[in-house]
């Protein structure tokens, strides 16, 4: 079971068993307090504490459950030092609880039989006639119902892990559909088109190289161009196959891919999130085709020595930005790339596909700083 949920459990039940011994000292104002009773008192509360103040008794008890067994018996000493009418046999409840929710369905059953066989061992030895039903079959029956209720608990926590490893995994299927169809889409609306106007240049070249060379030129330099531009679409569709992992949170892929692109360019980038944001599957793979885009610019052109990457959460709004201290450019007014160059042209369509606005800030000596702004949005908070 996951340790954490079985520490709540562990400790809620010990707070039980101190407000029970609570209970039972109150109901026993007026009578004398024997030492047995005092030592049992001492003993329980002192062992809930331990569990409840030190960290150290708790990881122990969680790591290694049979330490329950030691409870259990402590419990039946309890029973047999103060006898079955004792108030102080409420505090023992806790013990069944625990055990039911610790282990599996055989050795609770194997506890709560040690407990009520112990119990009603005790009953007999006494030998008391003012045992009336409560003491003589209910508390064993909440024993029984205890640990019963401990083992529901147990098979309901794991069932709920399970069916949340299968909500992740569904997750995980359904993202890779996407990207797998994002791929399939961008394949065939950029670099197959691409592809295939280069093709029919290519075939209409050694007709145009016979009849006018000079237009045979001009086909081979555009042949050239768009050369470069399949191959700038096929870098790019490869960075976003490694570049997204939908399971992972935002920040956590973001980071990762800062660091990667350190480790190649040698160039330091350092990344800063302020509020754990995430974006929708489809928004988030356009956002970090930008950011890889614009971290590819960087390494071919800026000559930076250091990049800085943000992720910020603003009023509903997912802002996403690269700054780098390199030599810049001075941008077009349409804001499109210059010539034979793609990325910025890339990185506006894939803005606005997501649906957000990307603003590109530079001039010569004075660094580029890309910002995507995407929202307002229904912001996912939290790890994935």
């Amino acid at each position: 079971m996951d340790r954490d949920f079985v520490h709540q459990i562990v400790g809620v039940a010990l707070l039980v068993r101190l407000l029970a011994i609570t209970v039972a000292l109150v109901g026993m104002v007026g009578e004398a307090l024997t030492g047995a009773m005092l030592a049992c008192v001492l003993v329980l509360s002192a062992t809930s504490f331990l569990f409840l103040v030190y960290p150290a008794v708790a990881r122990f008890v969680v790591h290694h459950p049979l330490a329950v067994v030691g409870d259990l018996l402590l419990t039946l000493t309890v029973v047999a030092a103060l006898g079955v009418e004792s108030p102080l046999v409420l505090a023992t409840f806790s013990t069944a609880l625990i055990m039911g929710l610790l282990f599996d369905r055989r050795v609770a059953v194997l506890g709560a039989t040690a407990m009520v066989a112990g119990y009603l061992l005790v009953h007999v030895l006494q030998e008391s006639s003012r045992a009336g039903f409560m003491v003589t079959l209910g508390i064993p029956a909440l024993y029984v119902a205890l640990v019963a209720i401990g083992a529901v608990v147990r098979h309901a926590h794991e069932r709920e892990k399970e069916a949340a490893r299968e909500l992740v995994a569904a997750h995980r299927a359904v993202a890779s559909a996407d990207e797998r169809a994002r791929l399939a889409r961008e394949m065939h609306d950029s670099l197959g088109k691409t592809l295939h106007g280069i093709a029919m240049a290519a075939e209409a070249l050694p007709g145009w190289v016979e009849r006018d060379p000079e237009r045979a030129a001009e086909y081979a330099g555009r042949l050239a161009d768009a050369s470069h531009q399949a191959a700038a679409e096929a870098r790019t569709l490869l960075v976003r196959m490694r570049a997204d992992e939908p399971d992972r949170p935002l920040a956590q892929v973001l980071a990762e891919q800062c660091r990667r692109w350190s480790t190649d360019t040698g160039t330091a980038c350092d990344f800063a999130t302020h509020g754990v944001v995430d974006l929708p599957t489809g928004a988030r793979y356009e956002v970090l085709a930008i950011v890889a885009e614009a971290l590819e610019n960087v390494a071919r052109h800026a000559q930076a020595s250091r990049v800085e990457v943000s992720l910020t959460d603003t009023d509903g709004q997912v802002v996403v930005s690269v700054a780098d201290d390199g030599k810049g450019f001075e941008p077009q007014a349409d804001g499109r790339s210059p010539r034979h160059h793609f990325g910025l042209t890339g990185m506006r369509e894939r803005a606005a596909h997501a649906g957000a606005m990307l603003d590109v800030r530079s001039a010569p000596g004075r660094g580029t700083r890309v910002v995507v702004t995407v929202g307002p949005v229904e912001v996912v908070a939290g790890a994935r």
